[in-house]
């Protein structure tokens, strides 16, 4: 850039050097000229029409006229050239004029480039340095969130787990990590007092955990929500989006699930003893091995869903959609309540005995 503006100025410089040798040598012959006008004005009719002003020595009657005559043409010649310099000089001019626009245009064009590359550096370094200092502050209240996790005060352990909340909805990048660390603590839970015996419900704070992981941004994940095992007695996930979520071997025996979208969610061999599902969207789920015993699916979307091995004495189908259900037998289905709204398949909506029972 500094040497095609050192080669602007460059040719900038020639040009005007020459336009300078051209005026000094339009002054000179201009100088010239002009002497020579006034010696051809006042002698050139003698030296051009000299032999026809004089007859015998003496000047003829028309001699006035003949040199009017001359120096009228010789006025109006000069006057043309002159005319015709003056026309030769604003065309250069206009021309040096319309150079130094030009140089002035790309000298602007090329401030105007610098600065938009210059504006472009600062922005991005700007953006640079805001998200290494968001980084960095997301880090801090990760590292604070973690810490209050392993509390022994419940109060600080909520806190914990509202605030890896709310990195979460901040942060998408950090979304994975945190519905993870809040499973894992869903899983294992604060150490036990070895003097206090174990309730037999959900703990407060990992309810709130269970909470938060059921009401997460709606992003794209690429991991199973690991709960396998986890003790979800009496939880509350009524409305919860947990798809796909692991719950292998978990019991969540009086649970409340009421609305929940669990679609695909993995229940085998967990235990739902008395569970409420009602109105939940559970499309393919796994309940291979499962114990469903007294639970309540009533109107529940069950499409696809698979119970091989599945025990639901008791349980309540009355307006389930269980079309494609797979491993849905005779002795499943006679096991349950259902009624005339239940959706089966063919084969099973017209066997005699799940007729009689509806």
């Amino acid at each position: 850039m500094l040497s095609a503006e050192a080669g602007h100025h460059a040719a900038m410089s020639d040009s005007g050097s020459g336009t300078k040798k051209v005026l000094t040598k339009v002054r000179v012959w201009g100088a010239f000229g002009t002497a020579m006008f006034i010696v051809l004005l006042i002698w050139g009719p003698w030296w051009i029409e000299g032999h026809h002003l004089k007859e015998d020595g003496k000047l003829i009657p028309s001699a006035g006229i003949i040199v009017t005559g001359f120096r009228t043409m010789l006025v109006a010649v000069v006057a043309g050239l002159v005319a015709a310099a003056g026309l030769w000089y604003t065309r250069k001019k206009h021309e040096l004029e319309q150079r130094q626009f030009e140089h002035t245009q790309q000298q602007f064009a090329e401030s105007q480039k610098q600065f938009e590359t210059t504006l472009r550096e600062t922005q991005t370094r700007d953006a640079q340095q805001t998200e290494l200092a968001r980084e960095e502050q997301v880090t801090g209240r990760y590292v604070e969130a973690i810490k209050l996790l392993g509390s022994e005060k419940l109060h600080e352990r909520l806190g914990g787990i509202y605030s890896l909340e709310r990195i979460m909805n901040d942060s998408e990048k950090d979304h994975e990590t945190i519905v993870e660390v809040l499973a894992a603590f869903i899983r294992l839970g604060p150490p036990e007092d070895a003097n206090v015996q174990p309730a037999a419900r959900i703990k407060d704070d990992a309810q709130a955990a269970l909470t938060v992981l059921g009401r997460r941004p709606d992003r794209p994940e690429h991991r199973r929500i690991n709960l396998r095992g986890a003790d979800l007695r009496h939880a509350n996930l009524v409305g919860s989006r947990l798809p796909m979520a692991d719950f292998n071997s978990a019991d969540l025996s009086q649970a409340n699930a009421d609305g929940a979208t669990l679609d695909r969610a993995d229940f085998a061999r967990a235990r739902l003893v008395h569970a409420q599902l009602r109105d939940a969207s559970l499309q393919r789920v796994d309940f291979c091995n499962a114990t469903l015993k007294d639970a309540n699916l009533a109107r529940s979307d069950l499409r696809g869903s698979g119970f091989l091995a599945t025990r639901m004495e008791g349980a309540t189908i009355d307006g389930a959609n269980l079309m494609k259900a797979v491993y849905l037998t005779e002795g499943v289905v006679l096991s349950c309540l259902i009624d005339v709204h239940t959706k089966l398949s063919e084969e099973l909506a017209n066997n005699p005995k799940v007729q009689e029972r509806r």
